[in-house]
Order: C-alpha cells, then sequence, then structure tokens
C-alpha cells in the first residue's frame, strides 16, 4: 500500500512538470527556428537595381492638353513606393517645360534633394519671411529641408529645366504618390478633375502643404 502511495505521489508530481519541460523546449525550438529566418533574411545578399535611362514610369503633371505638354512638367519615377516598397528613398526625373512654374509649397516631414542636369531657372525660397529667387542651371544641387516653403520655375525662352531629385522618406503617401494620383500617362486624360479645394486637400494628405495667397 505504501508503495502505491509513493508511486502515486511521484506521478502527481513529475508528470506536470515533463510536459511542462516538453512544452518550454517546444516554444525555444520555435523561436530558434523563428530566428534563424530572421538571420537568413537579414544576411541574404543586397541585389542591385541597375534601370536604364528611359525606365520607370512616364507621367505628364499639368500639361496643356493630354496630347501636349506645353509648360506642364513631365515626371519619370525610378524608385518610389509602389516600385521600391523598402528603399529609405524614392529617386526621379523632372523636366520642367518652359514658362513653366510650381506652385509655392512646403513639406511638414519630407525632405527633397535635386540636381539640375540642364536648362535654367529660378528657386523660390524664403528668409524671414522675405522671398529669395535664387537662379539655377546645370551642376546646381538644390537641398530643401521640411517646413522650408519653395518653389521653382523655368526661366529659359527655349529649353525645358531637367533635374532629378531624391526624396526622403519613400512613403506611401509621399510626395511621388500625389504626383501618380493627380497626373497621367503621356496621351491619356487625367482620372479626375479637381477644384482647388480638392486639390489642396490631397496635396496635404501627401505632406504638400500649398502656400495661401497673400493676405490669407
Amino acid at each position: 500500500m505504501r508503495m502505491i502511495k509513493t508511486v502515486i505521489l511521484i506521478t502527481i508530481c513529475f508528470v506536470p512538470l515533463f510536459f511542462t519541460q516538453c512544452k518550454n523546449k517546444e516554444q525555444r525550438s520555435q523561436k530558434e527556428d523563428e530566428n534563424v529566418v530572421k538571420n537568413v533574411s537579414a544576411n541574404a545578399e543586397p541585389t542591385p537595381d541597375i534601370m536604364a535611362p528611359d525606365a520607370g514610369d512616364h507621367i505628364w503633371v499639368f500639361p496643356k492638353s493630354k496630347d501636349t505638354l506645353g509648360s506642364g512638367g513631365e515626371l519619370q519615377i525610378y524608385i518610389d513606393h509602389t516600385t521600391h516598397p523598402h528603399a529609405a528613398a524614392s529617386f526621379a526625373k523632372y523636366t520642367l517645360g518652359v514658362g513653366g512654374a510650381l506652385p509655392v509649397h512646403k513639406h511638414e516631414k519630407t525632405e527633397e534633394i535635386a540636381y539640375i542636369l540642364s536648362g535654367e531657372g529660378t528657386v523660390l525660397s524664403y528668409k524671414n519671411g522675405r522671398q529669395i529667387e535664387t537662379p539655377i542651371s546645370e551642376g546646381f544641387v538644390w537641398y530643401t529641408p521640411p517646413g522650408a516653403w519653395h518653389s521653382f520655375k523655368n526661366t529659359s525662352s527655349d529649353e525645358p529645366l531637367a533635374l532629378v531629385f531624391a526624396v526622403v522618406p519613400n512613403e506611401e503617401k509621399g510626395l511621388l504618390a500625389f504626383f501618380r494620383k493627380i497626373g497621367a500617362e503621356p496621351g491619356k486624360e487625367a482620372t479626375t478633375s479637381l477644384s482647388p479645394e480638392e486639390f489642396g486637400q490631397i496635396a496635404s494628405e501627401h505632406d504638400l502643404i500649398l502656400k495661401p495667397p497673400p493676405g490669407k
């Protein structure tokens, strides 16, 4: 009788312990497997993406018509959230037609770095509330920090103003996503006809805040 009680006591004490140890071992094994997967992903060799000069998506912004660019701009998107969602920055080329200009605006969290490829233009910026116009041409570099009002225009009488620029961060609601939304492929009508209020709302949703007219 004493022997039976001892066996029962041992069973009561050690069986739960055995299953607990098995469960812990299983959890450790699962965690180790997850770590292996993470390490494999982290140690995977990065692969460069080499793009040809005519690669990417071509979008007309503010064209004269669906068939004529006029003073509008042609955006060539190489890298953005759509094409490279894991990239830290977006990258594109922008060609502004003769007489073209962008409205004065700012970004709350977006940084821009541009390199002027060809043409002539003027960058509009502000210091202590005073507007400053800086001539730009081939070889100039233009950096815009978050919070700075800015714009630019083409001052050439016969040549487009071309530049490449990087945008940080690269987000789904970022600057290039805004141009995708309001622009259209060459030869195609824009998907929507926007009022100034609708345009301003979509712009602000993509971290592009338009400067109010003087007195407002």
